[in-house]
C-alpha cells in the first residue's frame, strides 16, 4: 500500500513539474496563463456569473491549455526525431498549431458570449477612471509585468534572482 501512495504522490509531482516545464520554455502557455488571470480577476470584480457560467470559462480556460500543451509535447517529440527539414513533421507541426488556434478563437467567442456586457464595461471604466485611479495604476503595472512574464523566459530572472540571493 506504502508504494502504491508514493507511486501516485510521484505521478502529481511529474505532472506539476511538467507544467512549470512548459511555462518556463512556451512564451505562448505563459500568454495563455496571463491572460486567464487578468480574465478571472475582471470576471471576479465586475461580473455575477452563475455556476453554469463558471463551468463553461473554466472548461475553456483549460481546453486552451491542455491544447498548448499537447501541442508542445508533440512539437518535443518531432525535434527529438529530427533537426533537418522533413515535410511531415511540418506538417504535424503545422496542424497542432492550428488545433491550438481553434481552441483560442473558441475561447474568444465562449469570452464574448459570456462576458460582452454593456453595464460591466460602464462599471469597470467607473471604477477604474472615476473611482480608484490607483486600481487603474495597478491594472497597468499588472499588464507591464504580465508582457515581460511573456516575452521574457523565466529563467532569465529567476536566474538573475537566484544570483543576488547567492551574494547576500
Amino acid at each position: 500500500m506504502d508504494n502504491k501512495l508514493k507511486k501516485q504522490t510521484n505521478s502529481f509531482f511529474y505532472a506539476f513539474r511538467g507544467l512549470f516545464s512548459v511555462l518556463n520554455t512556451e512564451g505562448h502557455m505563459r500568454f495563455h496563463l496571463v491572460t486567464a488571470v487578468f480574465v478571472v480577476a475582471f470576471v471576479l470584480k465586475f461580473y455575477e456569473l452563475d455556476a453554469a457560467s463558471w463551468a463553461v470559462l473554466t472548461l475553456t480556460i483549460s481546453s486552451v491549455w491542455v491544447t498548448e500543451i499537447i501541442n508542445t509535447a508533440i512539437e518535443k517529440v518531432c525535434d527529438t526525431i529530427t533537426k533537418e527539414y522533413n515535410k511531415n513533421i511540418k506538417y504535424i507541426k503545422d496542424i497542432c498549431a492550428g488545433a491550438v488556434l481553434i481552441t483560442a478563437f473558441a475561447s474568444i467567442i465562449v469570452a464574448f458570449i459570456l462576458l460582452f456586457d454593456v453595464n460591466a464595461f460602464k462599471d469597470m471604466y467607473t471604477y477604474f477612471v472615476k473611482t480608484d485611479i490607483w486600481a487603474l495604476f495597478v491594472l497597468i503595472a499588472g499588464v507591464v509585468l504580465g508582457i515581460l512574464f511573456v516575452a521574457i523566459k523565466p529563467e532569465k530572472y529567476l536566474g538573475f534572482l537566484r544570483k543576488k540571493s547567492e551574494k547576500k
